[in-house]
């Protein structure tokens, strides 16, 4: 069993940023009960950057004794105008497609699922809405419109000289989100930094006596298709969902940009590094043919980014190998989508996607 040092070192190691590492550590080495949320929009379905990644996180936290929580955030998804712009409809897929979703991909990587807590956005904001409303109130007080017009992008929106005023209240009540739940670290994906920071500044300034929470972002994996792009749920060919069948996900991969030798700016390495070579205790083995040299195996992400920028391991070989590795990996998740009663949640969203 790893000790808590080597696990607060590989989770450091493999997340793109840590606000701020000495904070982090600190914290987790105090003994201190700690609580982790990651919040997310109820915009489609879920793909293996926002779940898969998701997942590994929370279990490296969980077994660093972090109390766990998914946000479904009903709310902000209709103001986003996603689904069909309604908090209703959000929230009930939320509660029921979004959270098995999510649930499988805690399975599917061994966290323990009974341990994560599921809250619906709706629901806590009715347990107390005029405290919650005053927070965001005081969010806007201690921040400027500049810099919540900059943290749009979280939205998926371009900054533009007229944007609707819900789009300035999001970010706004994605920071009253954190302290309304008096959280002790944030989890998102590297695209919601900057709203992020401006919780830690208005932290700061509204709550001086209190440690400021600490964010920890995950990389966002490149689309398949645009190395210089990330995972898009409007561009199926580009992502694979976590319910996709082996023979999409072989589809995909093997259509994906790769080119040979080249190590920065290639989407199935990047999706071998941190999908899986996370915490990867066994040998990543590539089959090839005899007169290719034979089978190969690695022992470390490094090891297989050298043998590939050497040209001694071939793009067609590196994607099926990535092929069989996501097949294998993403099993739990196809089995607990085959279940009638879960089916028919995807099914509800289906319906609603098929109506945009």
């Amino acid at each position: 069993m790893d000790t808590k040092e080597v696990i607060i070192s590989r989770l450091i190691k493999n997340l793109a940023e840590v606000i701020t590492e000495d904070e982090l550590r600190e914290r987790l080495a105090s003994g201190e009960p700690l609580t982790h949320y990651i919040g997310f929009e109820i915009s489609g379905y879920v793909h293996i950057g926002q779940g898969i990644m998701s997942a590994l996180v929370i279990k490296d936290l969980q077994a660093l004794g972090v109390k766990c929580t998914i946000w479904l955030a009903d709310w902000h998804t209709s103001l986003n105008d996603k689904l069909d712009g309604t908090k209703e409809t959000a929230a009930k897929i939320g509660k029921g497609y979004f959270t098995e979703a999510m649930k499988a991909c805690l399975l599917a990587v061994d966290a323990d699922v009974d341990k994560v807590e599921f809250r619906l956005a709706t629901d806590w904001y009715s347990k107390n809405m005029m405290e919650y409303m005053a927070l965001t109130v005081k969010v806007m007080q201690k921040t400027t419109d500049s810099r919540m017009r900059r943290s749009i992008d979280i939205m998926g929106r371009e900054l533009g000289d007229d944007v609707e005023m819900s789009s300035l209240m999001y970010p706004a009540m994605q920071v009253a989100d954190v302290f309304y739940q008096n959280l002790d670290i944030v989890h998102a994906g590297t695209d919601q930094r900057k709203v992020y920071v401006i919780m830690r500044d208005v932290a700061k300034k509204l709550f001086p006596d209190k440690k400021k929470p600490i964010v920890i972002s995950h990389a966002l994996m490149p689309g398949l298709k645009n190395p210089d792009g990330k995972m898009s749920k409007s561009d199926p060919e580009s992502a694979i969902f976590i319910h996709d069948s082996e023979e999409f996900i072989k589809r995909k991969i093997t259509h994906a940009y790769c080119p040979e030798k080249e190590t920065e700016k290639n989407p199935v390495l990047s999706w071998a590094k941190h999908l899986l070579f996370w915490n990867r205790t066994e040998s990543f083995y590539i089959k090839r043919n005899p007169e290719y040299g034979g089978d190969i195996q690695f022992e470390s992400y490094s090891e297989l980014e050298e043998a590939f920028h050497k040209g001694d391991v071939h793009p067609s070989d590196l994607k099926s190998a990535v092929i069989n590795e996501l097949i294998k990996l993403l099993k739990p998740v196809r089995e607990h989508f085959a279940k009638p009663e879960i089916a028919a949640m995807k099914q509800e969203l289906d319906d609603v996607l098929a109506k945009r």
